[in-house]
């Protein structure tokens, strides 16, 4: 597999304004959680462009390692188009769990915890690398392709 030619976006995640922390206390308090109430893949308009995304469009985010997962779509999220990437970076923020490859888990979790907001989890698509100096795992980066998604 041509790595580059499969996977030509530079992913990174991470934090949001709205979100405290991991996010799992956002994602329960309903009125915190009204301040983003989607997963997201912020995509330049000319990467958009070149895929037939549009704002608001569900995509998946496909990376390599989900590529070693057959049974694993990707991240279905929602594409936000703007300028504040690259055209050839997207980035997603790394609070949202309670979706796990488009299918909703929300029967998983005990009567009375499931949080408000649910999305993908990210980190499902980064690397398992690690920095070998200070032997910090690498969460934040990897390549990826998006597609939008069909019904």
């Amino acid at each position: 597999m041509d790595i580059v030619k499969s996977f030509p976006l530079i992913m990174t995640s991470g934090r949001l304004v709205e979100y405290e922390g991991g996010g799992d206390e956002t994602r329960s308090n309903p009125w915190l959680a009204e301040l983003q109430q989607h997963m997201f893949v912020e995509i330049n308009p000319r990467a958009a462009n070149d895929r037939g995304i549009r704002n608001g469009d569900d995509v998946w985010v496909k990376t390599p390692t989900m590529a070693a997962r057959p049974d694993f779509k990707g991240l279905r999220v929602k594409a936000l188009v703007t300028e504040r990437v690259g055209h050839d970076t997207v980035f997603l923020p790394f609070h949202f769990a309670g979706r796990w490859g488009g299918a909703d888990l929300a029967s998983y979790y005990p009567q009375g915890a499931m949080p408000v907001v649910r999305g993908e989890a990210v980190n499902t698509g980064t690397t398992y690398g690690y920095d070998a100096v200070t032997m910090m795992q690498e969460t934040k980066t990897t390549v990826c392709q998006i597609e939008k998604a069909t019904a």
